[in-house]
């Protein structure tokens, strides 16, 4: 009984997971796909949500996340202690360098963007809090991967391809490029997910030296040179060693 009481927390907890800000309206049938589950289950589980207000079921019988949740994730959000601790840093950053920071952490078999400071230039890469990415492209990414095992690497370079013409996805590439990562300390990366895009990225650890997060910074390769990202390495990682004392 106590197996399938946890298993049922699980099935809930994996159709609230289901949605994003891209897919913030899902059907029963898109939720039964995405959890793999039958859509009688499905249906069962996603009723009891909408009881707790957990879900909320829409007249065309789509499903959204229900108010509560909206609730809970204010009550998260200011209590959440990595968030205030690093936020001032992030702040700090984006206005020496004008650039885009974003505070990044795992999420499953994701990264998930857990902060975000734009810009104060027009143009601008575009990042939304919640928003997931793959851990394999991208700096802040890397920056991740590099420390989360054989395993775990291994799995995502299988899922590694294609998305611009500059994205680094060849298996031996990852490789080399996670192990210079662990060895010096930070991500690099040119336009892996989006055109033009230079990003910097420095992976945080606890206080007992656990991954935490990675600090990206990014811009257009216009403005934003790989010189100039290389040259704020030391400072970024100046500035994650002192946030780690404090997480």
């Amino acid at each position: 009984m106590k197996e399938d009481s946890v298993r049922s927390v699980e099935r809930a907890f994996s159709i609230l997971n289901a949605f994003t800000k891209d897919d913030y309206k899902l059907t029963l049938n898109e939720l039964a796909e995405r959890i793999q589950l039958p859509v009688t289950t499905t249906l069962r589980l996603a009723s009891t949500l909408e009881n707790l207000n957990m879900l909320h079921r829409h007249s065309d019988r789509c499903y959204s996340l229900g108010n509560q949740l909206y609730l809970l994730g204010s009550v998260a959000k200011a209590n959440f202690r990595p968030q205030q601790i690093i936020y001032p840093y992030m702040k700090r950053m984006r206005d020496e360098t004008k650039e885009a920071v974003s505070l990044y952490g795992v999420v499953g078999e994701d990264r998930a963007c857990f902060e975000h400071v734009e810009s104060l230039l027009s143009m601008q890469c575009v990042m939304r809090v919640g928003d997931r990415l793959p851990l394999w492209a991208g700096a802040g990414g890397r920056a991740l991967l590099a420390f989360l095992g054989e395993e775990t690497i291994e799995r995502e370079i299988k899922k590694a391809r294609k998305i611009t013409a500059t994205t680094l996805f060849e298996p031996d590439k990852l490789r080399l490029e996670l192990s210079n990562v662990r060895t010096l300390g930070y991500s690099l990366s040119y336009g892996d997910r989006e055109e033009g895009i230079i990003s910097v990225a420095v992976p945080i650890f606890n206080r007992r030296g656990e991954l935490a997060f990675s600090f990206s910074i990014a811009g257009p390769a216009q403005r934003f040179t790989e010189e100039q990202a290389v040259n704020l390495v030391p400072q970024i990682q100046k500035m994650c060693r002192e946030v780690s004392t404090q997480i």
